[in-house]
């Protein structure tokens, strides 16, 4: 573990020497936000998460439906993205109950779709930390998600396969 995370400190440090080789001047930077529905399953594992599926008449997996926001920021040039998403999904609708969750990550998008973020994740039921990758397919100004996400917290682990579509939102001058 420690040398994963020495390794993973010597390619940050590197990365970021060669992003402050270029004059500071010479980048311009883009922004965009985009929007759109978000739908999956969620498979619930852990002796706790089993448990607390048991105390609410609940089985894995779940349901989930929901809407998405993200802001991007990235060289006009090309290169990574730099993503922050707010993800708001109500889960176990098929199970006559609504569970719901916000999610906020802080990611990289790669040129070539490849994303992973991590952050927050809250339900009615506490805490946790969400850590996603996925791959994000463009069409013509749509983007369609297809990510695992998996929530992390003492006792139980939730594993969720998420797709949907994002649209660029218009901006009001």
């Amino acid at each position: 573990m420690t040398r994963s995370i020495r390794s993973a400190a010597l390619a940050l440090a590197l990365g970021a020497s060669a992003l402050t080789a270029k004059e500071p001047d010479s980048v311009i930077l883009v922004q965009r936000s985009m929007s759109g529905p978000r739908l999956g399953l969620t498979f619930v594992a852990g002796s706790h998460g089993r448990s607390v599926l048991r105390e609410h008449n609940l089985s894995s997996p779940l349901s989930q439906f929901g809407w998405h926001f993200e802001q991007i920021t990235r060289p006009q040039g090309g290169g990574p993205s730099f993503v922050i998403e707010e993800v708001f999904l109500v889960g176990a609708v098929e199970q006559a109950t609504v569970v719901p969750a916000a999610t906020l990550l802080f990611g990289i998008r790669f040129p070539n779709g490849f994303e992973f973020g991590m952050g927050p994740n809250a339900t009615p039921l506490g805490t946790a930390l969400a850590i996603g990758v996925g791959k994000s397919l463009e069409y013509g100004g749509v983007a369609i998600p297809l990510n695992v996400a998996v929530v992390t917290s003492p006792g139980a682990l939730r594993i969720s396969l998420m797709t949907g579509y994002a649209l660029r939102t218009a901006r009001r001058r």
